[in-house]
């Protein structure tokens, strides 16, 4: 390719004004410029110039120096204000150096001089057409890659708000659409058991099972509504245009429909039903539905709840979190202390051993575990508390001669520090294993994990007896209980405190009392309050009893025999 028709191929697709007011030149340059530019619009004069060039859009401005009316410095002053950009090339007989300076000054691009000599034109021409598709092809590179970052911020926008199995808007979209208006009503539907497809059918055909029941979901939307997969099993429907009574007659229609609906997915048919709960208000909506969620299913499942500002549940947790601060507190400043209740030998009615119960003591008040125990477990600090009740109790009755009982929890065991802890403290304070019992909860010998059960057989080893607290409250592994040795076992309050009355109540403390007899273990009567509850515990050959009956609960022990 030579390279008049390689500059054509650069200059083809420009657009030129040009700008003389000498006709002869104007013809003779016109000519010339019609032969490389697609588009030429030729103006007689810099007005006429200025008027063309602020009609239409010019890749390049080419104009003549000296002119009536307005002169090209003048125009390209004028022009380099409105575009800083434009490309604009002088046509000049003039080669002294203030001409060429002015022209500088005003910011032209390049210059023709005048006598035009085609190899000089050609060479300004291919300079600025260079330039000009260079930046042409800069521009459209920087377009394009806006475009694709715009692109793929809307695509990753909308995959933030996007459930990726169902399509269906998420958990941060339903945040932001909850910020957005005012009162509005919340339904939360979960899909009762859906664990149970996972575990039957594997998880690949959960994930349909589930898509199935979104685009059901999604066919039966109420028209005011919008649809959301919050995760796993549960969807949000929000009714910006809707009062609660409309939304909860949708929500029992919808909750007929998915249970008369079964969902097919190849030869697998799956029948479920939901439970859908309903808040309004302005705020605070998804605390609030899963609040009322919680109540519904403390009822059962296949229910429709509405959360109420009095909730019982709300309450409870406002308990605990007021309860939590004084927990924190009373173990920074270790003001959880022992508690001592006797156990009296039902034979010689003399007191033999000690349960020691924790208690807090907050602003002068004594706070039994019914307030902070619950708070305990759901914050992990169970077994802050089990070492401050085992410190403190080791002090308080190395001094003594009695047993004593220390309550130990699962959270205790699974944490592997009682081994450690329980000798340093028997090394301490000079105690003998055999007068320590430690105290857990039925459950654990039911359900307990393994090295629970490993852990417990090595403290029995050891030389510390064990009891099983609140023994007929649960499913007793009966093979386990025998298989740990235990020492005593207490038998639920609930049996005891109406087994002068209940029948029901003295059967099964009589099958308690048999079992315990029979694998050698000794048998406490908790909750004994009365003459006559102790006379029914007497007859069954209970060998202990418990209860406020005898004692309180107390920081002092004030004797031995009562």
């Amino acid at each position: 390719m030579n390279q008049i028709a390689e500059l054509k191929e650069k200059t083809k697709t420009l657009t030129l004004l040009y700008v003389e007011d000498d006709p002869a030149s104007r013809e003779q340059i016109s000519v010339i410029l019609e032969m490389f530019f697609g588009t030429l619009t030729v103006a007689e004069d810099g007005c006429e110039g200025w008027e063309c060039y602020q009609k239409s859009d010019f890749d390049l401005v080419i104009t003549d120096i000296n002119m009536p009316c307005m002169s090209g410095i003048e125009l390209t002053q004028k022009i380099k204000s409105l575009n800083p950009l434009q490309k604009v090339v002088i046509v000049s007989a003039h080669d002294s150096g203030d001409y060429l300076l002015s022209a500088i000054r005003a910011g032209v691009d390049n210059f023709i001089l005048k006598p035009v000599e085609m190899e000089q034109f050609e060479g300004v021409i291919k300079k600025v057409a260079t330039a000009i598709h260079n930046e042409k092809l800069h521009q459209h590179y920087q377009n394009e890659l806006e475009r694709e970052v715009t692109s793929k911020t809307q695509e990753l926008m909308q995959q933030a708000v996007t459930d990726d199995l169902t399509g269906l808007y998420n958990r941060k979209m339903l945040t932001m659409k909850l910020e957005k208006y005012g009162v509005k009503v919340l339904m939360l539907l979960n899909i009762d058991n859906f664990d149970n497809i996972n575990a039957t059918y594997g998880y690949g055909n959960g994930d349909l099972i589930m898509q199935k029941i979104a685009h059901f979901l999604k066919a039966h939307l109420h028209p005011s509504a919008t649809l959301f997969r919050l995760g796993h099993d549960e969807f949000a429907f929000l009714f910006t245009t809707v009062k609660l009574g409309e939304a909860e007659a949708y929500a029992r229609e919808l909750q007929h429909l998915i249970s008369q609906k079964p969902i097919t997915h190849e030869a697998i048919t799956v029948k479920f039903t939901a439970t859908v709960v309903l808040a309004e208000g302005e705020k605070d909506l998804l605390k609030d539905v899963h609040i009322a969620f919680k109540e519904a299913r403390a009822i059962g499942k296949n229910r429709i709840g509405v959360y109420r500002h009095d909730s019982g549940l709300e309450r409870r947790q406002k308990e605990i979190q007021q309860s939590m601060h004084i927990l924190i507190d009373a173990l920074e400043k270790r003001m959880v202390v022992p508690y001592f209740q006797p156990i009296i030998n039902n034979q010689t009615r003399r007191v033999e051993k000690y349960e020691c119960l924790a208690r807090i003591i907050h602003d002068g008040k004594v706070l039994t575990p019914g307030f902070f125990i619950e708070t305990a477990e759901l914050t992990g600090v169970l077994p802050e508390i089990t070492r401050l009740m085992i410190e403190k109790s080791f002090e308080y009755f190395k001094n003594r001669t009695e047993e004593f009982s220390i309550n130990i929890s699962e959270h205790d065991l699974n944490d592997s520090y009682l081994d450690a802890f329980l000798e340093e403290n028997i090394v301490r304070y000079g105690i003998d294993p055999s007068r320590v019992v430690l105290e857990v909860l039925e459950g654990l010998s039911a359900h307990g994990a393994e090295k629970s059960f490993d852990q417990l057989s090595a403290f029995k080893a050891r030389g510390f007896q064990l009891a099983i607290d609140d023994f007929g409250a649960q499913n007793s592994n009966f093979e386990r209980v025998h298989r740990l040795k235990v020492d005593y076992i207490k038998i639920d309050g609930s049996f005891i405190k109406q087994i002068d009355q209940d029948l029901n109540s003295y059967r099964v403390a009589k099958t308690i009392t048999d079992f315990s007899k029979s694998i050698g273990a000794k048998v406490v009567a908790e909750y004994v309050h009365s003459e006559a509850v102790l006379q029914k515990v007497v007859e069954l050959g209970i060998d202990y009893s418990q209860g406020f009956y005898f004692a309180e609960p107390s920081a002092e022990i004030e004797g031995e025999e009562l």
